[in-house]
């Protein structure tokens, strides 16, 4: 006969079991996790919440994050987990009930998810060594029990509160008896779309780096996999600065106002060129690395990110930007020459002279996921940036990005072997054209929104005249508000015939997701923390 658990609605005011090392159950070892952040407290960025009853021990992957030997002293650990196909990240949390049966409630707050403690859950009151780790098999372990919702052990539900709303459960052991209990779960970031099955530098030891010459040794390892961790906050890595010729001109719309494009050797210029000073690095990202900003985002200035042809490869909450956004033509924030399988995901681009990302012919298996292509900007003629993103017959899906005052290219599909794919992006205060096909490239577009654009959509054939630009985009799927009618949000929306993607992929409603998407894409999601201007 099953027993039940019974629950305490009270938690003692003393001190808890201490949690004897000589039970195996979790040792208090030295190392601790890379992953952990510091710098906020509770709600102001992605972490993780533990209420228990009472004493308590907090691992991820192996390492302690979180202890506690008294009745819940810690409340909220800033927290950042390993993206990438098939990589776990295994939270086991041990707990030691003194005034009752051991009870915890969790909520692990991402980027763009909640994980919250359930009875998806799994417990023991005795595991085998290594049950912290990686790889540990816990099927024989028995599901958690749910106690209910926060409020339930009321007087256990006390200091720092949940946030708001918080769907977290208090859990337990199958039975009430047991006054241990260790609960586990594998939680995976996994990419969606074309890049599905990217996994970087897989489970490789996260490093923290600090310096330009730690990041660049370990992106260009040739050898190994690596998973690089930069701390939140600001990396200045911009060179040395050196003189960049520039040929002047003036903007169409606005004569008064100077511009400048940078120029080689080759080019022509109507005008004397000058010199302007340009200040940027590249850094060559190669195969099977991992490259992740800690917290609220790691903010790379005067850096492009270029991958060459490397594969396999993960850039995640990062913020790239003041890339010689005083010019023309002098660098973009990615460059995705020719890489096979990569993601680029949760990361913001602003103030930069050239592309926000390109993918070059060849480009292959990408997938870009809520980005924050921000193209407000006081040097663009009209405030707005130029071009946001162009794939050259490249496979790529772009999905819960947000397009934001950029002119065009959100994004521009070019060539007939490029297979572009968007769904649940939003597209917001573009004077131009928003999603564009030319040359004989195939878009498919599902469940964006596109707000104040003047040309949602836009076909051109390749400069011969021959294999016009293909895009369906079904009227009874996209969202669109104050639009012009050409092209999008009237019933004449294209309906070409494009390639059918093959990859299970769900997407949101439109018009519940936009404010989702605008909330939490980019860098550090809903707690980004703003990109100012800084002196030279």
């Amino acid at each position: 006969m099953a027993q039940t658990a019974v629950v305490s609605t009270q938690c003692s005011a003393a001190a808890a079991p201490i949690l004897d090392d000589a039970t195996g159950i979790g040792p208090a070892a030295a190392s601790k996790s890379n992953l952990v952040g510091q710098g906020y407290g509770p709600g102001s960025g992605p972490g993780l919440f533990i209420n228990a009853r009472d004493a308590f021990r907090v691992f991820l992957n192996g390492d302690l994050v979180a202890e506690s030997t008294s009745v819940r002293s810690i409340k909220f650990i800033p927290l950042t987990l390993v993206p990438g196909d098939k990589v776990d990240n295994v939270l086991a949390v041990v707990v030691a009930g003194g005034s009752g049966a051991p009870a915890v409630a969790i909520e692990l707050d991402e980027l763009d998810r909640i994980f919250t403690s359930d009875t998806s859950w799994r417990v023991s009151g005795a595991p085998k060594p290594g049950f912290e780790k990686r790889g540990f098999d816990d099927s024989a372990w028995s599901t958690a029990r749910d106690l209910g919702p926060l409020g339930t052990l009321s007087t256990c539900d006390t200091a720092i509160s949940f946030p708001s709303g918080s769907t977290a459960r208090w859990i337990g052991p199958e039975t009430g008896g047991d006054d241990l209990a260790v609960f586990r779960k594998v939680i995976r970031i996994e990419p969606e779309g074309f890049g599905a099955g990217t996994n970087g530098g897989s489970t490789a030891t996260p490093t923290l780096v600090d310096t330009w010459d730690e990041l660049q040794t370990l992106a260009t390892d040739p050898t190994s996999p690596r998973v690089i961790l930069l701390a939140e906050g600001v990396h200045d890595f911009r060179d040395q600065a050196r003189a960049q010729p520039v040929c002047p001109f003036s903007c169409s719309s606005n004569m008064t106002k100077p511009q400048y494009a940078a120029v080689t050797a080759s080019d022509t210029c109507a005008q004397p060129i000058i010199d302007q000073s340009r200040d940027d690095r590249i850094l060559a990202l190669g195969s099977n690395k991992t490259l992740v900003g800690l917290g609220r985002g790691a903010s790379l200035r005067g850096v492009t990110i270029e991958t060459g042809s490397s594969h396999n490869v993960i850039a995640r909450n990062l913020a790239l930007y003041d890339v010689n956004p005083g010019m023309m033509n002098a660098g973009d924030a990615f460059s995705l020459t020719q890489p096979n399988q990569a993601w680029i995901d949760h990361c913001t681009i602003k103030w930069i002279s050239d592309g926000f990302i390109d993918l070059r012919s060849g480009a292959q298996h990408v997938t870009l996921s809520w980005m924050h292509f921000d193209g407000a900007s006081p040097n663009a003629c009209d405030g707005y940036h130029s071009r946001a993103s162009q794939a050259t017959d490249s496979s790529v899906t772009y999905h819960h990005c947000f397009f934001d005052h950029v002119e065009s290219h959100a994004p521009k599909a070019d060539g007939s072997l490029a297979r572009v794919h968007l769904y649940n992006n939003l597209i917001s205060d573009d004077p131009g054209y928003g999603v564009a096909a030319t040359c004989g490239a195939q878009v498919l577009m599902e469940a964006n929104t596109l707000k104040r654009v003047m040309t949602p959509t836009e076909r051109a054939p390749c400069q011969d005249g021959t294999l016009p630009g293909l895009i369906q985009a079904p009227p009874d799927s996209n969202s669109y508000e104050d639009v012009n009618s050409h092209g999008g949000g009237d019933g004449t929306e294209p309906h070409d015939p494009v390639f059918a993607p093959g990859y299970s992929y769900t997407p949101d409603v439109p018009g519940e997701s936009w404010l989702t998407v605008m909330l939490r894409a980019g860098a550090g999601g809903q707690w980004a923390v703003p990109l100012m201007p800084l002196s030279p």
